[in-house]
């Protein structure tokens, strides 16, 4: 779907151009007559916009009630980047004349731009109700419709947006813009099956349009009916004709698919239109899913360089490096990621710092990063396992078992026990270690340094023949320091 760009201010001659009757007559006829308003006028086209405010104000303060001199105060203003300024001059026009269209619409601009959606939504709205009784046409209008809709849209107002636009398309039939938007807002109120005779219109004008196909088919998904989502894009794929559109289209299609045909899919995407990064990124995942990590590191390097500042491209390339055990590479880049990552995404990031940390024997700096993840949250088994191994490392071995335990508490298996257990013992607690791990050579009996430990945590509870028969079974597994004990 088109992409709409914000609104921009009307320009002061603009304005002049849409008024109709006598509204504007006063402000040109000033314009042309009074020589300080004139040479304003000329500095703020010019771009001289420190001269054009000094002017614009020297006229305000012989005349506070000139509508021109406030109009191009209030643009020089915000060319500067005074927005405030800007939203004072746009509010006075209004007051001077509360039934021109290009106050309140400037008004609204200003006030988008400060991030003051409701009242941003309420001077388009106003504009609109100007703009209509002065008879201006639909092209004239449809900046403040969609204006306005975006900024009903930024409160999560998507109905009431769908509302404006609706009226916006009965003075500007057919609009594609305004026909963009409301399909969107409808989709995004919930109203998917009302999109839907909207966006088939916006085929009939434009077959290949990606944005309405991509709607289209994610309305037919929430209805059950991938196939004939498929089938939708299949067909915007024959009629399409530039390389970006179908690489595009591909990549919505992948969202499908699985598995190998989902890669080959983004394959052709990439091959279609390498700057397509989401598609890079998504064969990545997709090749790292399939086992492919040297495959999925050339995918993410590919969105790397078009999107650097992405944080899931940043994270696939710490994820892919992780798994071939590159953690030089895998802690640099979750670093990265972990800079500009909030929630989900930066947990990731923080474990696959926190893991490299500890690989590459920097136990200090992976128990200061692991402790940021687990207090992130406290439900992730890995964090807390690697955050008991570098305290261990550190020989902090109580807060090792107290980070060991929670590990071994949310996932209990082999080698959580078998870890916690080393803790325990190196904590003098060997019943405690006993027991343990008992329970890790239970749940896994192959388990070599479990069974020396083991024995280790029997020899200290004077259980010797027991502790003998743990080494043996840790030697018999070709664990190497048993055998020494056993001599």
């Amino acid at each position: 779907m088109k992409r709409l760009l914000g609104a921009a201010l009307l320009a002061f001659s603009l304005s002049l151009a849409q008024q109709n009757g006598q509204a504007a007559q006063p402000a040109a006829a000033q314009v042309a007559t009074d020589p300080v308003l004139q040479k304003a006028q000329a500095a703020l086209d010019a771009g001289r916009l420190a001269e054009a405010v000094e002017g614009f104000e020297a006229v305000i303060a012989k005349d506070f009630s000139s509508y021109s001199a406030h109009f191009g105060l209030g643009l020089a203003l915000y060319r500067q980047g005074d927005l405030k300024g800007a939203a004072f001059e746009f509010t006075q026009l209004t007051v001077l004349d509360p039934n021109r269209f290009e106050g309140w619409f400037n008004l609204g601009v200003v006030r988008d731009r400060q991030g003051q959606a409701p009242e941003a939504a309420a001077a388009f709205a106003k504009a609109i109700e100007v703009g209509s009784k002065a008879n201006l046409s639909g092209a004239d209008l449809k900046p403040a419709y969609i204006g306005d809709a975006k900024a009903l849209r930024t409160q999560g107002q998507y109905d009431t947006a769908a509302t404006v636009l609706q009226e916006g398309l009965k003075a500007l039939p057919k609009d594609p813009d305004m026909m963009a938007l409301l399909a969107d807002s409808l989709v995004k109120s919930g109203k998917g099956l009302e999109a839907l005779p909207v966006l088939y219109e916006i085929l009939a004008a434009d077959p290949a349009n990606v944005g309405a196909i991509s709607q289209i088919a994610d309305i037919y998904v929430a209805q059950g009916l991938p196939q004939r989502a498929l089938r939708e894009i299949d067909r915007g794929l024959e009629v399409a004709k530039d390389n970006s559109a179908k690489a595009q289209l591909l990549l919505k299609k992948s969202s499908l698919q699985q598995g190998k045909e989902q890669q080959a899919t983004l394959v052709q995407a990439v091959t279609l239109d390498p700057k397509l990064w989401m598609a890079q990124y998504n064969l990545g995942l997709s090749r790292l899913q399939s086992g492919n990590p040297k495959g999925a590191i050339e995918s993410f390097q590919n969105a790397y360089a078009q999107n650097p500042d992405e944080p899931k491209v940043l994270l696939g390339l710490a994820t892919a490096y992780d798994r071939l055990g590159q953690y030089a590479e895998s802690g640099r880049f979750a670093e990265l990621a972990a800079q500009n990552s909030q929630g989900a995404d930066l947990l990731e990031a923080l474990i696959l710092r926190g893991k490299a940390a500890y690989n590459l024997r920097r136990y200090s700096d992976a128990v200061g990063v692991l402790t940021q993840a687990v207090n992130l949250k406290a439900d992730r088994a890995e964090a807390w396992s690697l955050l008991g191994r570098a305290q261990f490392a550190l020989k902090d071995y109580n807060a090792a078992v107290i980070s060991l335990d929670r590990a071994n508490s949310l996932e209990p298996n082999a080698t959580n026990a078998a870890n916690l257990g080393a803790a325990l013992y190196a904590s003098s607690r060997y019943s405690d270690a006993e027991k343990v791990l008992s329970q890790a050579v239970t749940l896994d009996p192959k388990n070599a340094v479990a069974w020396y430990n083991l024995g280790l945590a029997l020899k200290a509870l004077s259980r010797d023949a027991e502790a003998k028969r743990a080494w043996q079974r840790s030697a018999d597994l070709g664990y190497a320091p048993a055998r020494d004990l056993l001599r």
